[in-house]
């Protein structure tokens, strides 16, 4: 089931971190803060106890970034990130900001497929910004309020004219 991440979960979350990103992992202390800035919006796919993926996002006055989203290898392929995205997605939309952002590896095919299926357009590029491994980032962008949570096309999914249109970072 998904639920609202808590403090209580920091000690698997720190593990899930570990495992799925390696050295990118964020430390302890930056998934403390994570999960206690009231900007912040993170959710855990809980299996009987057992968190198996997780994700959040900042939010502003008008826009969220989705700052992380991961799930254990062994729970890969369940469809568990893609539910945890469309939650994310919709929570964003019911506090009716206008668009979410986020930033993926560019050698991260499985990420970047699933974001497009999710609405998310590629929007730009950030040289060099996975350290220490000098790996770019896209930067992808998805409207809120003109389309639905689930995967463009899905049941939910409100496809708008202009859908997939490039939208300035100024």
């Amino acid at each position: 089931m998904i639920r609202r991440a808590a403090l209580g979960d920091l000690d698997q979350l720190v593990d899930l971190e570990a495992r799925v990103f390696g050295d990118q992992a964020w430390s302890r202390q930056e998934l403390r803060f994570e999960l206690s800035a009231p900007s912040r919006t993170y959710l855990v796919w809980d299996d009987q106890g057992a968190i198996l993926g997780y994700g959040g996002y900042w939010s502003g006055e008008r826009d969220a970034e989705l700052m992380t989203m991961g799930v254990l290898p062994e729970a890969r392929s369940r469809g568990i990130a893609g539910s945890l995205l469309a939650r994310l997605i919709a929570g964003a939309d019911r506090k009716g900001l206008q668009r979410m952002d986020l930033k993926v590896r560019v050698d991260n095919p499985a990420a970047i497929d699933l974001y497009k299926k999710f609405g998310f357009s590629q929007t730009g590029l950030c040289k060099g910004y996975y350290q220490p491994e000098d790996v770019d980032a896209w930067v992808m962008t998805r409207p809120l309020s003109s389309i639905g949570p689930g995967p463009v096309g899905s049941v939910g999914s409100k496809p708008s004219e202009g859908q997939e249109r490039i939208i300035n970072h100024e």
